[in-house]
């Protein structure tokens, strides 16, 4: 007997039901059946009457039922507190991330940090690139990753790495051919790329000001998957992030010729913040991680 057992066997309780009981818990209901078969094997009583109106509780069923919840009460409650005393040694960092971010940077390197450090806990957490910084300014968070440009007086920052933005164009699109992508090429065209919220989209903006035309943003969303989608569509043309691709043989990715028009991820803490060593210890880590992504 353990205290998962005892825990599915209040479910059914609670549900009435094997097969209900079985979904609430996310195990199969053969599963299920199989851990209370070995239970009432164990116990050498059958727990359930069971029959076409369903599962009724034998009289030892109903016994273990009242003893099962106050030890599983009481079980919860120890492995709570233990798991507190744990987290009383531990030091947490406040990671904030734009979107995107996690996926330029591979869950691995995040995953390996924990491995290496077991003592300090990321509790990371998303947001659009400008609440980011605002989490960064309002000491929300200890660290963001932030995508580039930001107000360099508010904040010290470090180059973490930097991602191609691609023209997304539809194979039947009167652009389709071209090697590389010149802003003054979409002057005249239907442009789809994330919302307000993105500092792609601000970067895009500035880009096509320096060209001295106003782009025609024709669809805005912060799902890379949906601007690729509606580019495959030939709704427009897409901007999108290089690791964003996904293969398909509708579409075409084509650079921009301008080098500098790039989603580039920065490591950002508040302008004179004092960095203690374990915040220290996972800058130093990223940085180390990223050199050769």
């Amino acid at each position: 007997m353990d205290i998962k057992t005892l825990k599915y066997f209040l479910q059914i309780c609670k549900d009435g039901s094997f097969s209900k009981a079985s979904k609430n818990l996310y195990i199969s209901q053969q599963g299920l059946s199989k851990a209370i078969g070995n239970l009432e094997k164990e116990l050498n009583v059958p727990l359930f009457n069971r029959n076409s109106s369903g599962n009724e509780l034998t009289k030892y069923g109903q016994y273990l039922q009242n003893k099962a919840i106050s030890i599983v009460y009481q079980f919860d409650i120890l492995d709570k507190g233990i798991k507190s005393m744990i987290n009383e040694n531990k030091v947490h960092l406040k990671i904030g991330v734009s979107f995107g971010v996690l996926n330029a940077l591979s869950l691995d390197i995040i995953n390996e940090f924990k491995i290496l450090y077991p003592d300090i806990v990321l509790n990371i957490k998303e947001y659009t690139d400008f609440k980011c910084e605002e989490a960064v300014l309002n000491n929300k968070v200890d660290l963001g990753f932030a995508i580039s440009h930001f107000d360099e007086s508010l904040f010290n920052s470090r180059f973490v790495k930097s991602e191609n933005l691609y023209a997304i164009v539809n194979k039947n699109h009167h652009l389709c051919n071209l090697k590389e992508m010149k802003f003054e090429d979409l002057k005249d065209e239907k442009i789809i790329i994330n919302s307000n919220k993105s500092k792609l989209r601000h970067n895009f903006l500035i880009k096509c000001l320096e060209n001295k035309f106003d782009p025609n943003i024709y669809i805005e969303s912060d799902e890379m998957i949906l601007i690729h989608d509606l580019s495959k569509r030939d709704e427009g043309i897409g901007i999108s992030i290089d690791f964003a691709h996904t293969p398909t043989c509708k579409i075409r990715y084509i650079p921009f010729k301008d080098s500098t028009f790039t989603w580039d991820i920065n490591m950002i803490t508040k302008k004179n913040k004092i960095i203690a060593s374990n915040l220290q210890a996972f800058i130093d880590y990223i940085l180390e991680k990223t050199k050769t992504i």
